[in-house]
């Protein structure tokens, strides 16, 4: 027969609850090492507990007020606010501590001693070696907001947070169709990535799903297996593919705009990676199949049809969906067991295929048309010393055409460097020098280009109109950064003792701009030469770009090089919490799953 005492709970037995680390940290708080001003109320009723998301700015400061450290634009910082998980993320123990008795819009200010920020003993939250973790300083927090969120991946990289609660009680898995909206913001508020006109379609599971882009635009859904692993077995640049492909609007009535199956009397289409001719968001998404790989993939009109020849029966701005089958590829051929005539002829093929591209405007498939053949020379070797020239010219004009598509895509210093590798070989080299002289006008050195101009002359006498064009579009542009110049300083320096003047204050003047249809340039090969077309005009770069040479000189002949402004430079360290990173707010809405 049981008594009452032994009903009575085994108070003796029953498990405490362990210590957490923070818990532990805690304890270590004496009267006097945490002060809290209120400098503005927040709103509300409720303070943040653990497991909430806190959003907040955080200005450091000095006993004397001196910023040392801040997440504030005007005062150095990204402008991003911290946003720390209660309970989870790595924080200091005065904002551990302090954070909770805010409400929603609060701005405070915590006075700390050094146990209570970064001169705690064993500071989970690592700091710059300059910053000083010994003294007692101001710490200006306000709060932007906080909310539950829930903690998908284990180093906080996503947290979840219901903005809309759903219907019903299932949530997606394998293997499962979703429909999703998506749309994400930065860390700042700032929209990277709208809502799509169509939602995002993939399956969980075995169908892998893969973002192409990294943004949620170019997806790619694959719907049957392939052959081998991935990716060894992948399509390498310059193969030969043959794939089978369904092209589909992504309107109400997903209208079918062509099939090769049916358009192409059932034939697959054939064509060669890296030459530009199908939609570039379609090789990249054929370049990640394998043979035999069935996929699905949603295309935003930019990578589909808005850069590429449309067809008659797709609008413009089009979103579209394509089902491809990759049949099979066959794999670049390499130069083993070919002479040299054999590759010399290959090369020709390969150049006159950068050269269609670069014509076409496609300059980074071009760039690496050239840059493969550069690759492969390397294993080459001439017999003899009319081999040895035609190898020599012909690797010239490959780093020149480098240049070239540099310069077009608005990288002066890596056009630079390609026309440095010519002339280091040969610095009489007319061609190089004209080129790198339109590299360092469009950089805005123009006594570089105006030296490479002149040499380029006393070279080849022939050379002289294209050299005397090209040095007077460098006038033209010197006395326009000049005017420019004249105008931005006006009065900069005018004003007494102790008052500032704006820079390019007064009346606002006109810029005449410049009619192309004037300025031509000759390209300085024959017209049989198999190279590339001049590059036409160099595009003019901002006016900043050109100005900063010039800027330099007027403060070196004012003295104002001498001077030099030391402030702590610490934005960039780890600061106020764990490492700080970009952070991007997706919301998601789930239209539907389908089993």
């Amino acid at each position: 027969m049981a008594t009452d005492e032994d009903r009575l709970p085994d108070y003796k037995t029953q498990k405490k609850k362990p210590t957490s680390d923070e818990d532990k940290r805690k304890k270590k708080i004496v009267p006097g090492s945490l002060m809290k001003a209120v400098i503005r109320p927040g709103g509300g009723e409720v303070t943040p507990t653990d497991g909430d998301q806190v959003i907040y700015h955080c200005t450091i400061r000095t006993l004397d007020g001196v910023v040392i450290q801040s997440t504030r634009r005007e005062f150095g910082g990204n402008g991003a606010p911290i946003r720390h998980v209660l309970g989870k993320s790595k924080m200091i123990l005065g904002l551990l501590e302090g954070i909770p008795t805010m409400l929603t819009g609060e701005v405070a200010m915590f006075k700390m001693k050094p146990e209570m920020h970064y001169g705690e003993e064993d500071c989970p939250v690592s700091v710059d070696d300059r910053f000083p973790k010994d003294s007692e300083l101001h710490f200006e927090i306000e709060l932007i907001d906080f909310s539950k969120v829930k903690v998908i991946s284990e180093d906080l990289g996503v947290l979840k947070k219901v903005i809309d609660e759903g219907q019903g009680w299932e949530t997606p898995r394998e293997p499962y169709e979703v429909k999703a909206w998506i749309s994400a913001r930065s860390g700042e508020g700032k929209m990277v990535l709208s809502r799509a006109k169509q939602p995002v379609h993939f399956t969980l599971g075995k169908s892998e799903v893969r973002d192409v882009l990294g943004d949620g635009r170019l997806i790619k859904r694959r719907i049957r297996d392939g052959r081998g692993e991935f990716p060894m077995d992948c399509p390498l640049h310059d193969s030969l593919l043959r794939v089978h492909y369904k092209g589909i609007l992504l309107n109400g009535a997903k209208t079918v705009f062509y099939d090769t199956k049916v358009d192409n009397h059932g034939q697959p289409l054939e064509f060669s990676s890296g030459e530009g001719l199908v939609p570039e968001g379609f090789e990249m998404c054929v370049r990640l199949m394998l043979p035999g790989e069935l996929a699905l993939v949603t295309c935003p009109h930019e990578y589909a049809y808005d850069k590429f020849q449309r067809p008659a029966n797709v609008p413009e701005g089009a979103h579209i969906q394509w089902e491809i089958e990759l049949l099979e590829f066959e794999m670049p051929k390499d130069w083993t067991g070919f002479n040299f005539r054999q590759i010399m002829e290959d090369v020709e093929k390969i150049k006159g295929t950068g050269n269609r591209l670069f014509k076409e405007g496609k300059y980074q498939l071009a760039k690496a048309k050239y840059e493969k053949v550069l690759r492969e020379f390397k294993h080459v070797n001439p017999q003899d010393d009319d081999e040895g020239k035609e190898f020599s010219d012909t690797r010239n004009l490959l780093h020149l055409n480098v240049a070239a598509c540099f310069l077009k895509m608005g990288d002066c210093r890596k056009s630079i460097e390609e026309c440095n590798k010519v002339l280091d070989a040969n610095p009489i080299h007319v061609k190089a020098l004209y080129r790198r002289g339109m590299a360092y006008m469009t950089a805005g050195d123009f006594e570089e280009a105006r030296n490479d101009l002149n040499k380029m002359m006393s070279i080849d006498k022939s050379s002289e109109p294209t050299a005397k064009a090209a040095l007077l579009k460098l006038k033209k542009e010197e006395q326009e950064v000049h005017r420019r110049a004249s105008y931005q300083f006006k009065g900069l320096f005018d004003k007494n003792p102790g008052e500032i003047s704006e820079a390019g204050v007064g009346e606002r003047e006109e810029i005449a701009t410049e009619n192309n249809n004037d300025e031509h340039h000759h390209d300085l090969v024959n017209n049989n030469e198999q190279d590339i077309e001049q590059v036409a005009a160099p595009t003019r770069l901002s006016f900043m770009l050109g100005l900063l040479p010039k800027v330099k000189r007027l403060f070196t002949a004012v003295g104002l090089n001498r001077c030099t402004i030391l402030t702590p430079d610490l934005s960039r360290s780890s600061g106020i919490g764990s490492c700080q990173s970009t952070v991007i707010n997706y919301s998601l809405s789930l239209v539907s799953l389908i089993v």
